[in-house]
């Protein structure tokens, strides 16, 4: 099982994230876990072809709609200590944007530096929307393709500069990564003979619109058997007077015609 943050640990993680934007919390994972949870979505990655642009990466393979595709992402789903430091920023009313892979394969070049919460038209800088989750399933280094991040972005008023400096986000495989959407950051160029995998977990705010369409994604069936938690994460919830069905709570649609 993941092992529990102290309180002292998830008040400077919580300062950290409203601070610099970004946090690292290291070997929430063991080496085993981290193993179980890799070994479980590698069947996916095999099966799925490179990207086809300097964005997606011409050598990174992803996978979609991970949630309604395998069961071993579920407990980090429901990691209590990573939903607390998710709610610290952006409210107790939060859903799963997107669940994806990032699988780095050597010789891919870095991404642009860009923000994940350019979708919504907001002026900068603006209260949390998105708070993004990367677990490394392998080692991340600078060498490899570790995220690069720049501190405090978060807080800037101007467009994206691809020509900023950055720093790389290395830490030990099992680590979780958490950051601010508007965070300046783009995947690492790998420049070794390994191949860099991590796996994004990204939330917003309930009341917005999902990068990923869950209710559509996922398989009904699928997600009648899900803890009830799960459900509400993945949209089945309301953000206070919002969601409503025929004036019933959402999970009320998963009852069984």
């Amino acid at each position: 099982m993941p092992r529990p943050l102290s309180e002292d640990e998830l008040h400077d993680h919580e300062t950290r994230l409203a601070r610099d934007g970004f946090t690292i919390v290291e070997r929430l994972l063991t080496p085993d876990e981290t193993d179980a949870v890799a070994a479980g979505v590698q069947p996916l990655q095999d099966a799925t072809p490179f990207g086809e642009d300097d964005f997606v990466g011409f050598k990174t393979r992803r996978v979609f709609n991970l949630i309604n595709k395998t069961r071993v992402l579920d407990a980090l789903m429901l990691n209590a200590d990573v939903l607390r430091l998710l709610r610290s920023q952006l409210g107790e009313a939060i859903q799963l944007s997107i669940a994806s892979t990032m699988e780095i394969f050597p010789g891919e070049t870095p991404q642009p530096l860009h923000q994940d919460d350019a979708y919504w038209k907001f002026a900068r800088p603006h209260p949390p929307l998105v708070l993004n989750t990367i677990w490394a399933l392998t080692e991340f280094t600078e060498a490899n393709g570790a995220t690069r991040v720049v501190p405090g972005s978060q807080t800037s008023p101007r467009k994206v500069d691809i020509q900023e400096p950055s720093i790389a986000t290395e830490m030990p495989k099992g680590s979780v990564m958490i950051w601010d959407g508007a965070v300046w950051h783009g995947g690492g160029a790998n420049s070794t003979d390994d191949i860099r995998f991590g796996l994004s977990l990204n939330f917003c705010r309930g009341w917005i619109r999902q990068q990923e369409n869950q209710y559509l994604a996922m398989d009904r069936d699928v997600v009648r058997a899900l803890p009830r938690l799960l459900q509400r994460l993945l949209g089945w919830d309301n953000a206070e007077f919002l969601g409503y069905v025929d004036r019933s709570h959402p999970l009320a649609t998963l009852r069984e015609a």
